[in-house]
């Protein structure tokens, strides 16, 4: 596995929302943008969540019109992070243990997003190199 660093291969710029902000306007931000996960940040640009295009699937499953629910009502709060020097091999292995597909790349504040995709993406590069 890489000993790329996260920094590397992570996507940026990241898109963050308020937890206060409508799962309406999220979804066209993240449409808009070709992107499947948004950090969700506080005041002091804190993380305190993540809302992935999975949650949508919660949300529609739901039955709940999106202009009527916020981040904060299908964020997952549990939100774990990882620094822009772990390496791509520490990545996937916290990727894997957690059993989720992004990560917020957190430097003080939020800098990236690493996907599952960014990996594959890095791997399939490496190998054909």
């Amino acid at each position: 596995m890489s000993e790329t660093a996260v920094s590397e291969i992570m996507t940026t710029p990241v898109l963050t929302v308020a937890p206060d902000e409508m799962v309406s306007d999220t979804a066209w931000a993240m449409r808009d943008t070709d992107i499947k996960s948004v950090a969700v940040i506080d005041a002091d640009c804190d993380p305190v969540g993540i809302l992935t295009s999975t949650d949508f699937v919660q949300l529609a499953a739901d039955g709940v019109d999106p202009s009527e629910a916020t981040v904060e009502q299908y964020m997952t709060d549990t939100v774990e992070t990882i620094t822009p020097d772990a390496t791509v091999a520490e990545a996937s292995a916290h990727l894997l243990e957690g059993g989720f597909n992004h990560i917020p790349v957190v430097d003080g504040d939020v800098v990236g997003m690493l996907t599952t995709t960014d990996i594959l993406r890095d791997t399939a590069e490496t190998a054909t190199a």
